[in-house]
């Protein structure tokens, strides 16, 4: 992940509560309406003309411009005035933290909220220069659950959406964010009236402190984990403890599809990889499919016939010498069954003590599953265990059941992987 997204209210600043009472008590002193729990969950990241008419529904007032525009100024006057009487009291704790770890650590980072205040607010905190840039209600036409403002927030910090973490306090900022196809962490507060509490709805993850490490564990390739106290070893093969491992294209000129059966095979096959890697059908179960769906001639087994991979020198060292001072080095992979021996055959298991392969142990990355098998297995505290994995998705699931990490990703990989493993050297 290259970046990371901040909803504002309720996350890095304690004021989500502000807007929500103040609603409360208009409605009470001036409509003698109690704001029901679904109307205050609704209220999350919603822009001010949504959130004015969802108030003004649920007290009997009729919902026109005019009394949206009258209901949300009669708000925003009591809030400008209770943040500026609280303004050295704003921050949620844990939240200067982990901007300046995230900073620290040169990760970009955008403020997207909903609110008109942003800039006012991270002003009176100081914390604007934590940001490179803010999106606020002045740049979107649709509040949460569109996807809109953290997609802004993408291309202004030029980055993916893929390669973007944001951090949310509300159903509809979580949901946001998976309409954007962004890694959601949910940050569950409780309300300070009436009993009630913001839940997070399908979140990625959810903490409780912005202090907890799952904020950034396992998240970002610039804070990879030191292998301190680790006693196993878990290396991915492909892309990580091998190279060359794509075969797919040369399936295709094998086959001699057209374009339009290359199309319908790379379909058919992202529907069948799942139950491949966790071994419910075999290779041969694949290809009679094939034979029978596309009326193609097949002969042997494509996937061991194309699949050459080499191996990964600089990891192959580490992983020997981690092997010869006593640790334990296992591989954990998402493997089909040729490609498994093929890796055996090339000598890859020569520098393990022992391979999790998914279509053996029915469990394939990035599932939680996977990681705790392994866990299970090895006998040992999550924590003893350092995962290594190309793959972002990965990496945060193993990180998120408290596996020590490390990314292996871009043009400098080999050298920060070195240093972390100064220790062998």
């Amino acid at each position: 992940m290259k970046a990371a997204l901040f909803d504002m209210d309720g996350v890095i600043v304690d004021t989500q509560k502000y807007h929500v009472s103040i609603y409360q008590q208009i409605a009470k002193e001036e409509f003698n309406t109690i704001l029901s729990k679904e109307t205050i969950e609704a209220l999350g990241g919603v822009l001010k003309e949504e959130g004015a008419y969802i108030v003004a529904k649920e007290v009997g007032l009729k919902p026109t411009k005019k009394n949206c525009d009258r209901l949300y100024e009669k708000k925003d006057i009591r809030y400008k005035e209770i943040i500026r009487e609280k303004k050295e009291n704003l921050l949620m704790e844990g939240s200067l933290e982990l901007l300046q770890r995230l900073k620290d650590a040169h990760i970009k980072m955008a403020l997207c909220s909903a609110s008109s205040n942003a800039n006012e607010i991270i002003k009176l905190t100081k914390i604007d220069h934590f940001f490179d840039t803010i999106v606020d209600l002045t740049n979107v036409q649709k509040g949460k659950p569109s996807p809109e403002i953290f997609l802004k927030g993408a291309i202004q910090l030029g980055v993916n959406p893929s390669e973007c973490v944001v951090y949310e306090d509300a159903i509809n900022g979580i949901q946001a964010a998976k309409n954007a196809g962004m890694y959601s962490i949910g940050y569950k507060i409780n309300l300070d009236f009436d009993g009630l509490s913001y839940g997070q709805s399908g979140a990625d993850r959810v903490v409780s402190s912005l202090s907890d490490p799952l904020c950034y564990k396992g998240l970002y390739t610039s804070l990879n984990d030191e292998p301190l106290d680790c006693k196993v070893f878990v290396f991915d093969a492909g892309n990580v403890a091998i190279n060359n491992i794509e075969c797919l294209s040369q399936i295709i000129k094998e086959l001699k599809l057209s374009e339009k059966e290359a199309n319908e095979f790379l379909l058919d096959f992202k529907a069948y990889s799942a139950p491949l890697m966790d071994g419910n059908i075999s290779c041969d179960q694949y290809w009679k499919h094939i034979r029978d769906t596309m009326n193609i001639e097949i002969v042997g087994d494509p996937f061991y016939n194309h699949f050459c991979p080499t191996l990964n020198k600089p990891i192959i060292e580490i992983m020997k010498r981690l092997k010869d001072r006593g640790y334990r080095v296992v591989l954990g992979s998402n493997t089909f069954t040729p490609h498994a021996q093929i890796m055996g055959e090339k000598g890859l298991f020569d520098f393990t003590n022992y391979a999790y392969m998914s279509h053996e142990i029915k469990r394939y990355k990035p599932s939680s599953s996977f990681f705790k098998y392994i866990i299970e297995k090895e006998n040992i505290d999550a924590s003893h265990i350092y995962f290594i994995d190309d793959l972002s998705k990965n990496i945060a699931s193993a990180a998120k059941e408290g596996l020590k990490t490390f990314h292996y990703v871009d043009i400098n990989k080999n050298e920060r992987l070195k240093k972390a493993f100064k220790f062998i050297y």
